[in-house]
């Protein structure tokens, strides 16, 4: 997803991991209003087709593209592209298939990934949001029902998918541990390992999941950047190293392992330490693993004791203690920073 929240004037307890997710379903939100209620298999006529094409991820990759579009067409690169497609997936974007498939076509959405998942379903055409007692339902039609059940349980997609979660896996872990990673190569990587000689080897549908499955901005190129979900402030990283994707370096069993569970080993006792002493003190819409997330990525990012001391007051319902105060300054002395380590993949 496009971070689009421009961060540099802002206090850093409205840079929190929690805030930038909140914001980034509430900007999402207001998109999923403005996509159009019917999808091309629900048309009777071409009416409404060039609004629906508009919003499409098709029109946004190649804007330039001048042509009208019927519904026999569009229908038609629906689901001539709908076993790649599939392959290409984001995780969460899977699940919510694969939960719409087993609820008939129609489901609730139950959290800010699904939220972000639904949009991207639809954007792909092949589903509508509507509200419903005060709910967000995501609505698959029946046509694409049966294609995406056979799609979903060749041995073809499962093979493609457990490389896939094994690419993301590292991506996830290179995000971890440097903040940043240049796309190239993800792309590389992605397309070397997980997709050639398959049927879904597409560089523009290997991008199309970069930006699906991952935070990401641009570079003063105009370069993709993916983003670690916590990096309130990709400028300033970006400013310490101009040639991002040339920085690599050397990484153990042990902080590859910690960096694929979320978590490096010297942040483990750092990490339960502030849990422990946030549990019954956080804010209500706040849970104490969350809140202890929040500090641990503010001290990733260099954030000065002072001020981490300043955002530890408005994540808790109470005054800090002297004991929170003192797990949060070894918080800001013992965890690894951003931008003093930049990563290259190897698989």
């Amino acid at each position: 997803m496009l971070r689009e929240t421009n961060v540099q004037r802002l206090h850093w307890a409205d840079k929190t991991m929690s805030v930038i997710r909140q914001e980034q379903l509430e900007a999402c939100e207001k998109r999923l209003l403005a996509l159009p209620k019917v999808t091309v298999f629900d048309l009777s006529d071409d009416l409404q087709i060039e609004e629906i094409w508009q919003c499409s991820y098709d029109a946004q990759e190649h804007p330039r593209m001048e042509q009208l579009h019927t519904r026999k067409e569009l229908r038609a690169q629906v689901l001539a592209s709908l076993a790649a497609e599939a392959a290409l997936l984001s995780v969460e974007e899977h699940l919510l298939v694969e939960r719409l498939i087993t609820l008939g076509g129609t489901a609730e959405l139950i959290d800010w990934e699904e939220t972000s998942a639904a949009e991207s379903l639809v954007r792909r055409l092949w589903c509508t949001i509507s509200r419903r007692n005060n709910r967000t339902v995501v609505h698959m039609p029946e046509a694409l029902l049966t294609p995406l059940t056979l799609t979903l349980s060749t041995h073809q997609h499962q093979e493609i998918r457990d490389r896939l979660m094994r690419h993301d896996a590292v991506i996830r872990a290179m995000l971890y541990i440097g903040g940043l990673l240049h796309y190239e190569e993800p792309l590389y990587h992605l397309m070397a390992d997980v997709l050639q000689d398959t049927y879904a080897s597409s560089p523009e549908l290997a991008l199309r999941y970069l930006r699906t499955a991952y935070d990401y901005t641009h570079d003063r190129n105009g370069d993709m950047i993916l983003l670690h979900p916590g990096l309130a402030d990709p400028e300033h990283l970006l400013n310490q190293h101009v040639r991002v994707k040339e920085y690599s370096i050397e990484l153990s069993e042990e902080t590859m392992r910690g960096a694929v569970d979320g978590i490096l080993p010297e942040e483990e006792p750092l990490f339960d330490r502030l849990y422990g002493l946030f549990v019954g003190a956080t804010r209500p819409e706040l849970t104490p693993e969350g809140a202890a997330e929040d500090m641990l990525m503010l001290a990733k990012q260099g954030v000065s004791l002072k001020e981490m001391q300043e955002v530890l007051g408005t994540l808790l319902s109470i005054q800090p203690t002297e004991d929170m105060r003192r797990a949060v300054a070894l918080v800001h002395t013992h965890t690894p920073r951003w931008g003093l380590m930049h990563t290259a993949l190897s698989q």
